[in-house]
C-alpha cells in the first residue's frame, strides 16, 4: 500500500510538476535538443507506463493470480462490496481505466488513419506536379511553383519537398542546409517524436505534461536539425536560409516538418548567439537528475508491483 500511495504521488507530481522541471533543466545547463528530447519522450513514455502498471497491480490485487482465484475473488469482491457499499468506486475506476484505454486506441486509429490519407493524397499530388531531381547528390522532389518553401515527408512515398521558388531564393551553400535540415528529420525519425506527444495530448488534453510536450517537442526537432545542418555546412549558410524562407507558408499539414517551422527568429538568434553551457559534468549530472526524477514514478509502480507479488508469496511461504 505504501509503494503504492507513493507511486500515485510521483504519477501526480511528474504530470504537474513535469514540464517545470524539464524546462528548468534546459535553461541552466543546455543539455542541448537531442538530449532534452530524450528527456521530454521519457517523460511521457514513463507517465504512460506507470498508469498502467498502477492499473495492472490494482486489477492483480483484486483478482488474484490464477483462473480459479479470478472467479473466486470476483465472487468474494462483489459480495464485499455489496456490504460495504463501495460498488460504485471500483465500478468507476474500471469505467475511467477502460475509457482512457479506448480514447487512446481511438485516437491513435483516428490519426494514423488521418496520415495515412493525407500521404496518399500528397504522394499523387507531387506525383501530378513535382519532378524528381537530385540536389547535392541527394534525392528531392522539385516543385514547379514561384512560393518559396522545403519540407520533408515521412515514408517510402515521401522525402524532401522543394520548390522552385525556394531555390531561386537560395545560393548552393544555402540549399544544402536545408537539404541538411531535412534530411536530419528524416533521419532522426523526428515524425514519430512529433506525433507520439501530439497524440497523448490529444488524447488526455488535461495533462499539464502532455500539454507542454506538443509545444516544446516540434520546436526541439527543429533545433536539433539545425544543428545537425550546422555542423554539415555552417553556420551561416543556414542562418541566412532561416531569414531567406522566415515567409515561406508551413506546408500546412501536422505529417510534415518544415524548414519554417517554429519560430526563425528565434533559431537564427540561437545560431547566432548561443546559450551559455556550464561545465560538462555539471550538465550531465543535472541531465542524470532529471532522468532519475523522470523515472520515479515508474520505479515506485514497478516495486508496488513486486511487493504485491512477493510480499504475498513471503507470507504463505512463511505460514
Amino acid at each position: 500500500m505504501i509503494w503504492s500511495f507513493a507511486a500515485l504521488c510521483a504519477v501526480a507530481a511528474l504530470g504537474v510538476r513535469g514540464p517545470g522541471l524539464l524546462r528548468r533543466t534546459a535553461r541552466s545547463c543546455d543539455p542541448g535538443p537531442r538530449t532534452m528530447l530524450a528527456l521530454w519522450t521519457a517523460a511521457t513514455a514513463a507517465w504512460v507506463l506507470s498508469c498502467a502498471t498502477l492499473l495492472a497491480v490494482l486489477a492483480a490485487d483484486l483478482l488474484g493470480p490464477s483462473v480459479k482465484g479470478v472467479l473466486a475473488a470476483c465472487v468474494s469482491l462483489l459480495q464485499a462490496l455489496e456490504r460495504n457499499h463501495a460498488g460504485w468506486g471500483i465500478a468507476a475506476g474500471a469505467a475511467l481505466a477502460l475509457a482512457a484505454l479506448l480514447r487512446l486506441l481511438w485516437t491513435a486509429a483516428r490519426q494514423g488513419r488521418a496520415g495515412l490519407s493525407w500521404r496518399r493524397t500528397h504522394h499523387d499530388g507531387l506525383l501530378a506536379t513535382a519532378q524528381r531531381r537530385r540536389l547535392h547528390g541527394q534525392p528531392v522532389w522539385l516543385l514547379e511553383t514561384a512560393e518559396p518553401g522545403a519540407y520533408c515527408v515521412p515514408g517510402s512515398r515521401g522525402g524532401v519537398v522543394i520548390t522552385r521558388g525556394a531555390l531561386g531564393a537560395l545560393t548552393a551553400p544555402q540549399t544544402r542546409a536545408v537539404l541538411a535540415h531535412e534530411r536530419a528529420h528524416l533521419r532522426g525519425r523526428h515524425h514519430l517524436v512529433v506525433a507520439w506527444a501530439r497524440l497523448l495530448d490529444r488524447a488526455f488534453p488535461g495533462v499539464p505534461l502532455f500539454r507542454a510536450a506538443a509545444r516544446e517537442v516540434p520546436v526541439l526537432v527543429e533545433w536539433a536539425a539545425d544543428d545537425h545542418a550546422v555542423r554539415a555546412v555552417g553556420m551561416r549558410p543556414l542562418v541566412h536560409a532561416l531569414g531567406s524562407l522566415a515567409g515561406a507558408a508551413p506546408a500546412g499539414a501536422p505529417q510534415t516538418l518544415s524548414i519554417g517551422g517554429a519560430c526563425p527568429v528565434e533559431r537564427v538568434r540561437r545560431q547566432v548567439r548561443p546559450p551559455e553551457r556550464c561545465r560538462p559534468w555539471r550538465a550531465r549530472a543535472r541531465t542524470w537528475a532529471t532522468a532519475a526524477l523522470v523515472a520515479l514514478p515508474l520505479v515506485f509502480t514497478v516495486a508496488s508491483a513486486l511487493a504485491a507479488v512477493l510480499i504475498p508469496h513471503c507470507q504463505c511461504a512463511a505460514g
